[in-house]
Formats: structure tokens, C-alpha cells, sequence
């Protein structure tokens, strides 16, 4: 489950075999499979999206901090959600 309060710092947006992606910092440590945020509502930046995958090169844990890449869609606001 995502804490309330995670924001996911963006590095930027990329393409990777037909999905888009975006590279972001970790907030929290997550298992190395990252079922924490997988289908998953998540702030990265001021827009909310859809976690759909992970994909990373490093096996093991992630720790807080750690730049991953997440295939991502964009999700409507919440009427009266603040960024």
C-alpha cells in the first residue's frame, strides 16, 4: 500500500517497447518486486497515475531513493483532490 503523503520525484518520461514509462525516485522501500505500488494510485509530481509495471536493472529490495522505472497511465483528478 502507498502512504498518503508519497510523491514520486519524476526524472522524466521515456518509451520503452511501446509503454509509457517514467524514470522517478522511490519515497519508501518496497519489495524487490514492488507489489506495493503495482495498480496502485500514486502522485509523481502534481498528476496522479496508474502504476501498471516496474521495471528496474537492480535485483533485490528497493530502498527509498532508489531511481526505478514505472510504466505508468494517467488518472483523472478526484473532484476537490488537492496537488
Amino acid at each position: 500500500m502507498v502512504p498518503a503523503d508519497a510523491v514520486f520525484e519524476a526524472f522524466y518520461s521515456y518509451g520503452y517497447d511501446g509503454k509509457d514509462m517514467m524514470a522517478v525516485r522511490a519515497p519508501f522501500s518496497m519489495t524487490a518486486d514492488a507489489d506495493e505500488i503495482i495498480g496502485q494510485r500514486v502522485r509523481i509530481g502534481a498528476l496522479y497515475y496508474r502504476v501498471l509495471a516496474v521495471r528496474r536493472q537492480i535485483h533485490g529490495p528497493i530502498p527509498a531513493g532508489e531511481p526505478i522505472g514505472v510504466e505508468v497511465r494517467l488518472e483523472p483528478a478526484i473532484p476537490g483532490e488537492q496537488p
